[in-house]
C-alpha cells in the first residue's frame, strides 16, 4: 500500500517547546505525587541516587517508543503499525496502546482526587472531583492539540514556579536535617536500582509520542525532545527526592502517601505564612489537567483512525464516560493504587505495553530493511 492512500495525520502543528512542556509536566506530576524512589521500594536514604538511575534506564524505553515515529515523521502509530505488519494486525496492535492510555489517564486523574479530598475536599463525592477533571480535559482535548499545547505555554512557567517555590521554602529544613541523607550507599547498590524501576516504568506515560510526533513542527527532533523533557523531570524528580528525605526522613517519607504534598504541608514559613502546600497542589492540579488532555487526544484519535473514522470529537463524549467510570470504579481507595504501583505489579504491566507492540514493530521494520523491502510493500 503506497503511503499516498494513507490520509493526513493532522492539520494542527504544535511547536516542540511545546511538546517538551508537555512531557515534563505529565512526567513531573506523576512521579512527585507518588515519589516512586521512596515509596515503592527500599532505597530509603538514597532515594536521589535511584532518581538518577531512573534517567538512564528511561531513556532507553523512551527511544522505543519514539524511534519509529522519526522514521515515518508523517505518520502516526496507528498508521504505520499498517504498513508494517497489515492493516488488521496493525490495528489489533494499536489497541493495546489504546488500552493503555485508558489505564494511564484514569489512575492519575483518580490519584489527584484522593489527594483533594484527603487534604481539603472531604466531603466532595469522588465522582463530581473525576468528571470534573474528565470535562476540562476532554473540552480541551475536542479543541485540539494546539489548544493544549498553547495551555502548557501558559501554564509551564506557574507549574514550574510553584514547584521551585516549594523547594525553596524547604531549604531551612533541609539544611538542619540534612543528616537524614547518610550514611551513602551504606547497603549496596541493589535497593537503589530496585528503587529506579517504578520510576522507570512510569515512562509509559511517553506511549502518546507515538500520536503526536506527527503534529510536531519538527518531528525529526522530537525523540530528543523529549529526552530533554525526562532529563528535567529527573532533575525534579531528584531534588524532591533529596528533600523529602531531609526533612521528614527516610522511614516517615516511605510510609507517607503523598510524600512530598506531606513535606510541603509541614513547612512553617513565618508565624503568619504556612499552609503553602497549595502552590504544589496546584502545581499538581496543572500537571494533571495537561496529561488528562493530552491522552484524551491521544486515545480518541487512535481509535477515531483504528475503526476509520476521519473526525475524532465524535469520540471524545463516550470516551470520556468510559475513563471517567473507569477511574472511579477501577480502586477502592488510595491504597489500593498505592499497591498497584508496587513493583511486582506495575512493572510487567507497564512492560507489556511498552515492549510487546513496540517490540513487534520494530521487528517488522528490522525484517523489512534486512530484505531490503519498503515498509508500504504487500
Amino acid at each position: 500500500m503506497a503511503a499516498d492512500n494513507f490520509p493526513k495525520t493532522t492539520t494542527e502543528k504544535i511547536a516542540n517547546r511545546q511538546l517538551l512542556f508537555m512531557l515534563f509536566m505529565m512526567r513531573t506530576t506523576v512521579v512527585i505525587a507518588f515519589l516512586p524512589v521512596l515509596t515503592s521500594a527500599d532505597a530509603l536514604q538514597d532515594a536521589w541516587a535511584s532518581a538518577i538511575v531512573s534517567f538512564f534506564t528511561s531513556a532507553l524505553l523512551v527511544l522505543i517508543i519514539g524511534g519509529l515515529g522519526i522514521r515515518f515523521p508523517e505518520l502516526t502509530i496507528v498508521e504505520y503499525a499498517q504498513k508494517l505488519i497489515g492493516k488488521w494486525p496493525g490495528r489489533a496492535i494499536c489497541l493495546i496502546i489504546v488500552w493503555a492510555l485508558l489505564v494511564i489517564v484514569a489512575t492519575d486523574t483518580r490519584i489527584y482526587a484522593e489527594a483533594l479530598i484527603t487534604g481539603f475536599l472531604t466531603e466532595t463525592p469522588l465522582p463530581l472531583i473525576v468528571f470534573a477533571m474528565v470535562i476540562a480535559g476532554s473540552t480541551a482535548a475536542y479543541s485540539g492539540l494546539e489548544v493544549i499545547g498553547r495551555s502548557a505555554d501558559l501554564l509551564f512557567p506557574i507549574f514550574i514556579s510553584a514547584i521551585l517555590l516549594s523547594l525553596i521554602f524547604a531549604i531551612p529544613e533541609f539544611t538542619l536535617l540534612k543528616r537524614n541523607l547518610e550514611p551513602v550507599l551504606a547497603r549496596g547498590v541493589g535497593p537503589v536500582l530496585r528503587g529506579a524501576l517504578v520510576p522507570t516504568i512510569i515512562i509509559a506515560q511517553y506511549l502518546c509520542l507515538t500520536m503526536i510526533i506527527p503534529a510536531t513542527n519538527q518531528p525529526k527532533k522530537a525523540l530528543g525532545t523529549a529526552l530533554w523533557a525526562l532529563a528535567g523531570s529527573t532533575a525534579v524528580l531528584t531534588l524532591v527526592a533529596l528533600a523529602v528525605t531531609a526533612i521528614l526522613g527516610p522511614d516517615r517519607g516511605s510510609r507517607s502517601v503523598f510524600p512530598f504534598f506531606n513535606l510541603v504541608r509541614t513547612l512553617q514559613i513565618s508565624e503568619f505564612l504556612e499552609r503553602v502546600e497549595i502552590l504544589a497542589l496546584f502545581a499538581w492540579g496543572f500537571g494533571i489537567f495537561i496529561g488528562v488532555s493530552v491522552f484524551m487526544y491521544c486515545g480518541t484519535r487512535a481509535v477515531a483512525q483504528v475503526i476509520g473514522l476521519h473526525d475524532y470529537r465524535a469520540l471524545i463524549a463516550p470516551l470520556a464516560v468510559i475513563w471517567g467510570t473507569f477511574s472511579v470504579h477501577s480502586y477502592q481507595d488510595i491504597f489500593q493504587i498505592r499497591t498497584y504501583f508496587d513493583a511486582r505489579i506495575v512493572v510487567p504491566f507497564n512492560l507489556f505495553w511498552i515492549l510487546f507492540p513496540m517490540g513487534i514493530l520494530w521487528a517488522a521494520y528490522g525484517i523489512r530493511r534486512l530484505t531490503g523491502r519498503k515498509p508500504n510493500e504487500e
